[in-house]
């Protein structure tokens, strides 16, 4: 999956997204960055919204495991938390990584045995500092 399939995907099945300016600006095997506009996602304090910061985030964690996953399987977040760290003006850029091994030993298991989870972080940086940081696991089924 490419990450503009991956970004459209993501448009029809939550509207919501196109009104943040959701956009996937890169996809690997293992990583993901997203950014979500800044006009669109700002707060009474000309800063980004804390909502839209975490929501970016489950996205970009959503997106980078879904992208994997055979066309059969279902994925849910099942925990998330997330660190603010400093305030963002302007673009939210949220950027994740899977180390392989983990990543494939996911998708062993949603393939071998049904089901799995996986604990995924995405970190916000802005201006060189890290301004948020996600934390959370997914859980994948095949239906």
């Amino acid at each position: 999956m490419t990450a503009n399939e991956l970004t459209k995907k993501i448009h029809k099945g939550i509207p919501l997204t196109q009104a943040m300016a959701f956009d996937i600006t890169q996809l690997t095997e293992t990583s993901i960055t997203v950014k979500t506009g800044g006009e669109e996602n700002i707060n009474v304090h000309g800063t980004a919204f804390a909502g839209s910061l975490y929501t970016t985030c489950v996205l970009a964690a959503w997106g980078l495991v879904n992208s994997r996953l055979p066309d059969e399987a279902s994925l849910v977040l099942a925990s998330g938390h997330i660190d603010y760290l400093s305030p963002v003006v302007g673009d939210i850029c949220a950027r994740g990584e899977i180390p392989k091994q983990d990543f494939e030993q996911f998708l062993t298991a949603v393939n071998d045995q049904g089901r799995s989870r996986l604990d995924v972080e995405i970190q916000v940086e802005h201006e060189g500092v890290l301004a948020a940081k996600f934390t959370g696991q997914v859980h994948a089924r095949i239906k």
